[in-house]
């Protein structure tokens, strides 16, 4: 199979299988296979004749046209970013807790033998969970439509079932990847009904909480704080600066830099895995993370 990369890779990554990292119009054309960002993706679909299996470097893959892709398999990259991305959601629980780099001085949140709410238990969820439970003693709520591994927590549920453990929660972390399901799943409705002192961080993606509802929960919640690595898109941009939450004092934030644009090592290791995923796809048809198709059209 002729396979393709939109982005230029490191010698060592094209040892793994053999790919076309700086493609030609004919290789696009020819390509069974595309590695690459979805944006980038989208941009070679209408040359793409031969297309049958896409993978993203990317864990989340609500940026893809999938309005053309019938009969295309596609494959993301979840679990890429678990670790890092589950310190980050640490570091950002932590600094939310404890008042970091406010210029007032906040009261200090514990964490220690709190109740966690995980929202989705793909790789970075599941590591969060660990993490929590290991490092501090938490009791853990897992909220997914599937688990890849329910051992870090203490009770597991659906979706569905979100709204009978929100007020339970002493920390939440949305770790959602963005389809129609999950579209603005954190909305004031649901969260006005959140603990005192609750502390609620996304690392999933901006949509899935309603920038509204969660500016009207913090300016009537001072008790309840906000700490997010992902920002609402405008015009296919994440725009970290405009958002009104900047103007209130239990807002806390980080650009973006949890997963592979914070750190070249993990940008690294995640094409890699790609790559690997691309590797067992072709020795037995099979490989992880084939996407739902239905779930974003």
């Amino acid at each position: 199979m002729l396979i393709i990369s939109t982005e230029e890779l490191p010698d060592e990554l094209k040892k793994i299988i053999p790919i076309i990292d700086r493609p030609s119009e004919e290789d696009i054309e020819k390509a069974e296979i595309i590695l690459g960002w979805p944006k980038q993706i989208n941009r070679l679909l209408h040359k793409c004749k031969n297309l049958k299996v896409i993978q993203t470097f990317s864990a989340g893959v609500d940026d893809l046209d999938f309005k053309p892709l019938k009969g295309i398999r596609v494959f993301s990259n979840a679990g890429a970013y678990s670790i890092p991305v589950a310190e980050h959601a640490w570091g950002l629980i932590l600094g939310a807790a404890k008042g970091v780099n406010s210029k007032e001085r906040l009261i200090s949140y514990q964490v220690y033998n709190k109740t966690l709410l995980v929202l989705g238990a793909g790789g970075i969820g599941i590591e969060i969970a660990r993490i929590g439970k290991n490092a501090f003693h938490t009791f853990n709520i897992g909220i997914s439509r599937s688990f890849k591994d329910k051992s870090p927590f203490d009770i597991v549920d659906s979706v569905d079932s979100l709204h009978k453990y929100v007020e339970q929660a002493d920390i939440i972390v949305d770790t959602l990847p963005l389809n129609n399901l999950t579209k603005e799943i954190l909305n004031y409705e649901l969260l006005n009904k959140v603990k005192n002192n609750c502390i609620i961080v996304n690392v999933g993606r901006g949509e899935t909480v309603d920038e509204e509802g969660m500016f009207k929960l913090l300016s009537q919640r001072r008790d309840v704080r906000f700490a997010t690595d992902v920002f609402w898109r405008k015009d296919g941009k994440e725009n970290f600066i405009d958002s009104s939450l900047w103007s209130l004092k239990n807002f806390f934030a980080t650009f973006h830099t949890a997963g592979a644009y914070g750190n070249e090592e993990v940008m690294h290791k995640a094409m890699e895995i790609a790559i690997r995923n691309v590797q067992s796809f072709l020795k037995d048809g099979k490989a992880l993370n084939e996407v739902r198709v239905a779930d974003y059209l």
